[in-house]
């Protein structure tokens, strides 16, 4: 049986896991790997032709397909006939939850489909490394968390619960980024408050993470709030959390070298962690869940407060994967992700 599958769009999610998926299919067992991209734009050639080298296919619209064989891409295909083709549908535009209701609710309900942190509704929350076992569960769509959810879940599980410490509050103030590096639209210019539109949690950062531990019988006390800065580089997490017992300074700096998805660095700058990425990272993208500005760490009594940059969506797309793979090697997805290893960072 042929293991198909397809994202939709190819922005700032899609475009570097097309390419990561694509690059990666012989080890990951899969066969093809398609991306759906509705409009056919002569400024975006080339970025459509590197995908292509990679591996990946590429569908379109019926109306679209004339356009883009103009701009030389004559293997396209229609992408009604490859909805029934793939077995794992990726979603990674804003429109996940609208193209469920009006496309994948009409396919086969046996496929596994995925959308992005934004949709919430979609699914059940999951996140690579933090609740794995969730896909074992009998749903067919997922809501793969967000990047700032993947970082406040991290520093959550590698501080409190992977250490099976009571936490009595967990706050977080999200500093975002303006706009991804790629995009021209939505730059602020000026420090930009969100507003506390959730009497409990705040903003959805703290909502989402303690919906994603929810989901495993964990009732956490969580609250967030965000800003968003005019920068480009990165999300910037600080955080302080509050135990029932003290803790200790050489015990927080333990669990942070023993985590599997947190990374340290004595970088104090976005822009240096950024840099790094760049040059490192895959496609320009760190994949770890969050880095640890290790000396902004601070322990009193029994407080722990510190800083963490999130990667640009990097975390996400490891989750994306995890949940592809899963869902054709029950038995052994876990080992065929071990391929990304040579990606993740302890220090940097």
């Amino acid at each position: 049986m042929s293991k198909n599958v397809m994202v939709i769009g190819t922005g700032t999610i899609g475009e570097p896991l097309i390419g990561l998926l694509a690059e990666h299919k012989d080890a990951l067992g899969l066969d093809n790997v398609v991306f759906f991209k509705r409009t056919p734009l002569s400024d975006e050639k080339g970025k459509v032709e590197a995908l292509l080298r990679k591996g990946a296919k590429i569908v379109s619209t019926s109306d679209a397909l004339s356009d883009f064989k103009k701009l030389g891409f004559t293997d396209i295909e229609d992408v009604e006939n490859t909805y029934e083709d793939v077995d794992v549908i990726i979603d990674c535009t804003p429109s996940g939850n609208d193209n469920w209701e009006n496309i994948y609710s009409s396919l086969d309900q046996s496929k596994r489909f995925m959308a992005q942190g934004s949709e919430h509704g979609f699914g059940p929350f999951f996140a690579w490394g933090i609740n794995n076992d969730v896909l074992e569960n009998d749903s067919n769509r997922y809501l793969i968390a967000s990047c700032n959810t993947h970082n406040i879940a991290s520093i959550v599980k590698t501080f409190a619960l992977d250490q099976s410490r009571e936490l009595v509050e967990g706050q977080f103030v999200c500093l975002r980024r303006a706009n991804d590096v790629s995009q021209n639209d939505s730059f602020s210019p000026s420090p930009t408050i969100t507003k506390h539109s959730n009497q409990e949690f705040g903003t959805h950062h703290a909502r989402d993470v303690h919906e994603l531990f929810a989901q495993e019988g964990k009732e956490l006390n969580l609250f967030s709030s965000a800003i968003k800065l005019p920068t480009q580089y990165m999300h910037t997490l600080w955080f302080t959390l509050r135990f029932t017992d003290t803790i200790q300074h050489e015990e927080i700096m333990e669990n942070l070298y023993s985590s599997e998805f947190l990374m340290a660095t004595e970088k104090m700058s976005s822009n240096k962690v950024f840099s790094f990425g760049r040059d490192h990272g895959y496609h320009g993208r760190l994949l770890s869940h969050g880095i640890v500005a290790e000396q902004s760490l601070h322990v009193k009594d029994n407080v722990l407060t510190g800083y963490c940059f999130t990667p640009q969506d990097g975390n996400a797309l490891l989750s994306s994967v995890a949940g592809t793979v899963q869902h054709y090697y029950k038995d052994n997805w876990t080992e065929k992700m071990k391929t990304f290893n040579r990606y993740i960072f302890k220090n940097i």
